[in-house]
Parts: structure tokens; sequence; C-alpha cells
């Protein structure tokens, strides 16, 4: 009836969209996810003007790349929010039909309860001037969300005489005797309670009888419910089938039960290699009445078979010969045989991928794609995630698994899902899911994957095919530079850079220094330079890069825009804060005249202007752009999204330098828990995040709370002392720490200790507070000779650029004048007045012995000035 009421609409030119909630199709096909998801292709088709400047598309590409592998693992919420989206501004009112709501999965991991979809659906139907047509079983929430008194009840009464019609046609179908005809209809009449599916298969069980006799036994021998009729098909099947029917059949009913999307027909052909004119006929003969295939898809014949299979498989059942345990494993199998086809081995093919992925104006050619109708599109999204959840996996799977890994196979399906996805998203997921799940095997199976040459062995087999071939000398440059990405992308800061220095050098001798793809490489090499501490060289060579890249690509190409970016963050760790924001601004102009104000790369932008200008002093507009940015990317994403937690953690940086500790703690701890869910203590961004915690709290008078995290983190973390900034930045809170318990003693020891251990190499903007707050404190004790020390603090910080000042000899401190102004211009930065700074430096003729004990280490929180002791103001 929803479908005929659809086509009766689409008739008479009413703009209509439709829906149907179907379980018997896939597992993942009935949630309100992929109605959101239905919708929006609905709604693209029916688009009339351009749609790539719109908001509804920027945030379509969003979830692209942060979902990879679909809509069924996006949050409702998100996917919600492009529907919105989508119907308030196409400026069309449209008739919805909803057929089978009743089918539709609340709850879980991704999916809202119904009354919170019901609430969100109907309030943007109203908003919208929608209209609304449900089919549903009975079901109160529907009714009360929809506060419609327009309801009609199709009740067995009502429905008996369609029901017996039905029979009727059927049981002549059938060629059934004449002679048992009535007595059928009339047991039909008494026990089908108005249900065309009971009928359907109490006819087919019929059906199946050999002569009048098989019949008439079948029909005192009612089966009592649909189940029964399911279960006695399976052992009916189990007799009648030989061993390949029987295990073709098993594998056909697997495959559906855990499909994360509709499989069509012709997939399912290449899948379990059926002939593709004969795949519809031996569906039929193998699974009816259990499944069947329509509409050129292949799926259970009826939600009740699903519900079935459902129940037996919770129930641990093993009288019909079939283990649902068994489905995730059977798919990946099938997935993983899929992509290890030869076709997908072809260099040439590869080569098609790989270039449209470097070069912006290439192309993949329809050679190089996949085949039509095959099962690789399901294959290519979906075998890591069977794989993981394949409760013992075979041997033969293990096996499998380790050979694809370590093949051109791999690189192919790399390339096609960077070109999907953008980046290497795809294949940094699967490499996360893959390390958890490995572990979780015995130690036998574990041997049998190897995971340490993920990615480098399959890319390094693709560089000599390229060789072996004589194709084109540029190509085993591109594959080692994507294996220098993933290296980067995975935290291998070291084997990245050996790898993107050689493939400079290689760029350069074949193609010369101002060829696009050299000026990438050398881009890459300028990021691991900055990785590595090695500012100067890094924000050099991003200078030369962009001045060539703005000659041969332009100030649009989103190459530039990207090494702009990057030469932005060279600035801004050098502590050249000014020039940083002034390159920011001009990033983020031009990606928000390009992409729109929702895409990750203005958001980013943004969030590192709000950085910059907050070390400038101007923490109001930080904070406000902050905030700007937190809110768009948790409506976008939610609250789950990393990208809105880093945000979430710099604004309660903010927040704590502007004194509001109580907001700031609240914003800090929330930032944290997805943290400490995801990483472990020695982790940079997760200790970093932790200090910054423990900074808030002991600003805040919570010292105990502060103390707590600073002990968790000696205990659980080994290497702090490899990590000097950090190693300093807890010396100097716990000495804080101390003194505000009254132990000044304890705390100036600490502190004194740290800094005359450091070497002078080791100087460093956390250390310069040390010192600051030490001078402090020793000044507050007014011990015998403390004066004298808290100077002394601030040797060999500041030189003499007159020359009047000359050391008469290596090690002799510097002279009053000297140490006083070193201490005043270092309290002035520390409070962000610049520009001060700078004036009391020049009116002594003075400059900073090291410019680059100021620079900010990478990673983890970007306040680096969070720690002071209550002070007086500057003398003047």
């Amino acid at each position: 009836m929803a479908g005929y009421l659809q086509e009766h609409l689409t008739a008479r030119g009413y703009n209509t969209l439709f829906y149907r909630f179907q379980r018997s199709a896939s597992a993942t096909q009935s949630t309100p996810t992929t109605f959101a998801s239905s919708l929006i292709s609905q709604l693209i088709e029916r688009w009339t003007g351009p749609l790539r400047a719109t908001g509804p598309y920027d945030r379509l590409q969003n979830l692209v790349t942060q979902f990879p592998l679909g809509p069924q693992s996006c949050p409702f919420k998100l996917i919600w929010a492009v529907v919105a989206c989508l119907l308030r501004t196409c400026g069309l009112q449209f008739n919805l039909v909803i057929d089978a709501l009743d089918e539709c999965s609340f709850g879980g991991s991704s999916a809202p309860g119904a009354s919170t979809f019901l609430d969100n659906f109907f309030e943007l139907m109203r908003e919208t001037q929608s209209k609304v047509l449900i089919f549903s079983r009975p079901e109160p929430t529907f009714s009360q969300a929809a506060h419609s008194g327009l309801s009609i009840f199709m009740s067995k009464s009502l429905l008996l005489p369609d029901v017996m019609m039905f029979a009727e046609k059927q049981y002549e179908q059938l060629g059934l005797p004449n002679s048992e005809m009535n007595v059928v209809l009339e047991l039909i009449r008494s026990s089908s309670h108005g249900s065309f599916r009971w009928v359907e298969l109490f006819l087919h069980h019929l059906g199946q009888s050999l002569h009048v006799t098989d019949l008439k036994t079948r029909m005192r021998t009612l089966p009592p419910s649909v189940s029964e009729i399911y279960r006695q098909s399976l052992l009916s099947a189990a007799r009648r089938f030989g061993r390949d029917e029987l295990e073709c059949q098993r594998g056909l009913l697997l495959a559906i039960f855990q499909a994360q999307r509709p499989l069509r027909t012709v997939e399912i052909a290449d899948a379990f290699s059926l002939r593709p004119d004969r795949a519809e006929i031996i569906i039929s003969n193998l699974c009816k009445p259990l499944a069947s295939t329509y509409g050129g898809f292949f799926h259970f014949a009826h939600p009740s078979v699903r519900e079935f299979f459902e129940d037996y498989h919770e129930a641990n059942d093993s009288s019909l010969g079939i283990s649902f345990s068994d489905s995730h494993g059977l798919l990946a199998e099938k997935c993983l045989s899929c992509l290890l086809n030869e076709r997908y081995a072809d260099p040439g093919r590869i080569r098609s991928y790989l270039v449209a992925n470097h070069d912006e104006k290439a192309h993949v050619s329809p050679d190089a794609q996949p085949l039509e109708g095959s099962f690789y599109d399901y294959a290519y999204r979906f075998w890591d995630y069977h794989l993981v959840r394949a409760k013992t996996p075979s041997r033969n799977l293990l096996q499998q698994t380790n050979t694809f890994l370590h093949s051109l196979q791999f690189a192919y399906w790399s390339e096609c899902s960077r070109h999907d996805c953008g980046q290497l998203v795809r294949v940094n997921v699967s490499f996360r899911s893959l390390v958890s799940w490995r572990k979780g095997l015995p130690i036998e199976d574990q041997m049998l994957i190897e995971l340490d040459e993920y990615f480098e062995r399959a890319y390094s087999l693709l560089s000599s095919a390229f060789d072996s071939h004589k194709m084109d000398n540029v190509l085993p440059w591109l594959a080692r530079m994507t294996i220098g990405d993933f290296h980067f992308m995975t935290a291998m800061p070291k084997k990245a850079t050996l790898v993107r220095e050689r493939v400079l050098s290689g760029l350069q001798d074949l193609l010369g220094s101002r060829h696009h793809l050299t000026l990438r490489a050398k881009a890459d090499v300028a990021y691991v330079r900055f990785y590595d501490g090695k500012m100067c060289a890094s924000r050099r060579m991003y200078s030369e890069v962009i001045d060539s890249q703005r000659e041969v690509l332009g100030e649009h190409s989103s190459q530039f825009l990207e090494t702009l970016f990057y030469k932005g963050q060279s600035e801004y760790y050098m502590a050249d804060f000014m020039s940083a924001a002034i390159t920011w601004t001009k990033v983020s102009a031009e990606f928000l005249g390009l992409l729109g104000p929702e895409c990750w790369q203005y958001l980013s932008a943004q969030l590192w202007y709000a950085r910059g200008v907050a070390y400038m002093g101007q923490l109001d507009l930080g904070l406000r752009i902050l905030q700007s940015v937190a809110k768009k990317r948790c409506d976008l994403f939610g609250p789950g999204d990393s990208f809105f937690n880093v945000v979430q953690g710099n604004l309660g940086e903010v927040q704590l330098i502007l004194g509001q500790h109580e907001e700031s703690i609240d914003t800090l701890q929330n930032a944290l828990k997805w943290l400490r869910e995801s990483f472990p203590l020695s982790n940079m961004m997760r200790l970093d995040a932790e200090i910054t915690l423990a900074i808030a709290y002991q600003a805040a008078g919570m010292s105990q709370a502060a103390l707590a995290i600073i002990n968790e983190i000696e205990d659980g973390v080994t290497n702090l002392d490899s990590e000097f900034e950090r190693h300093c930045q807890v010396v100097h809170l716990k000495g804080l720490i101390l003194a505000d318990g009254g132990r000044l003693d304890d705390a100036i020891n600490l502190l004194q200790d740290t800094v005359i251990q450091a070497e002078e190499d080791q100087n460093n903007r956390a250390l310069l507070w040390v010192r600051l707050d030490l001078a402090t404190m020793l000044r507050k004790r007014g011990a015998e000779c403390d004066r004298a020390e808290a100077s002394i603090t601030f040797d060999k910080i500041v030189k003499d650029t007159d020359g009047d000042y000359k050391p008469g000899f290596p090690d002799e401190p510097d002279p009053p004048r000297l140490l006083a102004a070193a201490e005043k211009a270092l309290r002035l930065v520390r409070a962000r007045k610049h520009a001060e700074a700078r004036r009391e430096l020049d009116s002594e003729h003075l400059d900073w012995r090291r410019p680059s004990d100021f620079w900010l280490w990478v990673g983890g929180s970007f306040y680096k000035d969070l720690l002071r002791i209550a002070e007086p103001a500057p003398a003047r």
C-alpha cells in the first residue's frame, strides 16, 4: 500500500519522499541513520541549483572523511543535521511516506531512542510544513509523537477478505488439487489471523507435498507458528540438498545475516561464484521461503525471518546445523577473496589512482575502477569490519588476511579508499582496528598476522613493480611519498623523515626543483624538520616552497594554502605570534571563500589563529573564536569529535588565564574524558591535558586534586625526563603546591635543583617560568643570600648588544644590570606584554642570548605559560 501511494502521489506531480524500513534486507537497513541517509539521497536528486557551494555539501564531505565505512557508523545527530539543512534550504514542500516504521531499530551506540528520533523527526516536519503518512503496526509512541488524531487501523477482520482472496489465487498458482481447496481455505480462515505471510508460508509448505496423502498429512500437522515453518523448511532442505548445495545455502543465509548494507544479486553472484544469468534461480531454489531476490537485491523474504534467526542465534541453538556466529568470518573471507582478485594487482590500474591522488587535475581511468556489479564495492568498505568481529577466525582467514596486507592488491585498495575518503583516513582506521584485534588472538594465531610492515611492504612491492614494468620514473617516488605520509600519520617521525628526504632528493633529480610534486615533497620535509625541533630550517623551507607554489600553482591552489597554513605553524612555534596570526588570517579567508564556514580547513585555521592572538594578549578574542569553532564542530559531529575535544581543551586553557577557574575545570575535565578512554598516560596529548587540568586545580586552590594527578604522572610515565619541557612543568607545579602548603623550603630546593642541573642547551620556555617563580620564592623566604640567589637565577639569559660588557672569565656571572633587565623582561613576556619587554631590552641595549629559549614545544596543550606563583607587579 505504501508503495502504491508513493507511485500515485508522484504521478500526480507531488514532491514525494519514500522510505521502507527493511529488516529483511540488512541488519543496518532499519535504523534512523539509514532512514536519514536515504532522505539525503532523495533530496539531492531533487536539488535544482548547484549543490557544491552549499552548507549541506560541506557537511556531507566532512562526514565522508570522518566515517569512511558509511552512514551506518555515523551518529544519527550528525546525519540528521544534514537532512534538516537540505529540507530548510531546498525551497520545496514534500510529502513523506514511511513504511514499516515498527521495524525501525532504535537505540544503540549511534542511534537515538524512539522518543528522541520521533521528536526530532516531527519537529522538522512541522517546521518545513511537510506532510507525513506512516504505515506501521500499532504503536502508541508513534501516534503520541505525531500529535495527530487521524489514524486508520487494519484489524484482522478487515484484512480477512483480502487474505482469503490472496490464498485462493496462491492455491491455484501452486497447482494444488481442487478437491482439497475448500478444506485448506477453511484452515486459513480460522488460523491466519490476518497474516499474509503465514498464508504464503503455509501454502508453500503444502506445495512441497509429493502426493495427496502427503498433502493431507501436512494439513493435519498444521504448524503452530511462522517460526516453526522456517524451522521445518531448513530441516527439509538438509534432507533434500547435496553437500555443495547445503553449503551454498548456509553461506547465503550467513552472508545476509550480518551484511552491513543490502546486497545486490549480482554482488552475491560474484561473491559465491554463481552464474550471473542463473543467480536468481539458484538463490530461489536454495533459500525459498527464507530469502529471495527482488528488485535486484538479495534479502530475507520477511522481517520475521531475521527475527527467527536472531532468536536462534541468541539461544545458541545448534539443531539446524547452522551457526550464525560464523557470519562475520564468512563475510570477511568473501571480502578478502574479492580484494585479492588479480585484476587489482595490476600496476597500471594502481597507477591511475596513485596519480589522481597526487595531482588535482588527474582523473581515474574507467578501466582502473573496480568491475561494475562486482562484490568489490562491499568488500572494500567492510572487509576489516567483519574480520575483527569474526568470533573464531579460521587459519585460512588469518593467512588470507596476511596475504592481502602484504600484496599489490592492498596498495590498490589503499589508493581507492584515499581517492574516496581523502588522505589515508581509511587505511589508518583499519590499522588501529587490526592492532587491537590481533592482541586478542591466541599467541599462535597472532604469529600468522604480521603488522610490523603494514602498508610499507605493499607499497615497496608497488615501487618495485613500477620499476620492473619500466613505467613512468615518477611512479616509484609517488609510492615512496605515500609511505612517508603513512609513517607520519602513525606517529613514526624518524621513519617519515628518512623516507621524505629520500623522496625529495629523488624528485629534484628527476623533475627539477619547481615541479609541483617536488614542491609537495619539500613541504613534507619541512614539516618533519619542524616536528623534530629544527624550526629555523623548517620556516626557511616553507618560505621557499610558498614562493615557488605561488608562481607554479597560484594562490588558490589547495597545495599552496596547505603549505601556507603549516608555515604559520612554524612561525607560531618560534614565538613569532604576529607573523603567524597574519598568515592564518589569509589562510582562513581563502578557505572560507573556497570551501565555506564548515570545512575543517577553515575551522583549523581559525583554531590556530585563536591560539596566536591569545599569546598576543587578545584573550577575549581568542576565547570567542574558540567557542565558535567548538560549537560548529559539536553541531556537525557531536561531542565525540576529536577535533571538538582538542578545541575544548584550548578553550579551558584560555578560561584559566582569564581567571574563570570553575568554567575552566569543567571544560578541561570534559575534554580529558575522551583522551583517558583512548590513550595511556604516556601519550603526549593525554599527558599535556592531565598537566593542564592539574594546573587549573592548583590555580583554583584545589591542591590535593592537583597533587593526585602529579603523583599519577610520576608513577605512570617512566620516561618523563626525556620530555624535559613537560618535566619542568611537573616540577614547577609540584613546587607551587608545596609552597601553597607552607613547605617553602622544599619548594625552593625542588625548583633550584631543576635549574642548577639543567644544561645550557636544555633551557626552554617552561624552565624560564620556573626561574621566575623560584626568584619570587627566594625573596619571599628572605634568608641570608636569598636575594642574591634570586638575581643570579637569571644569569646568561640576555646579552649586551653594544659590546660594553665583556666577562673577565668564562663562568663569570652577568652584572646586576643584565640580571635585573632579564628578570623584568621575562616577567613582561609571561604577562603577554611582548612590546614592553622588547622596549625594556632595547633601553638597556640588550637582547635575548638564545631566542630559541622562548620557542614552544610541539604537541599537547597550546598555552605553555599557565604556571605562575602570585607575584608583585613588575617595577616601573
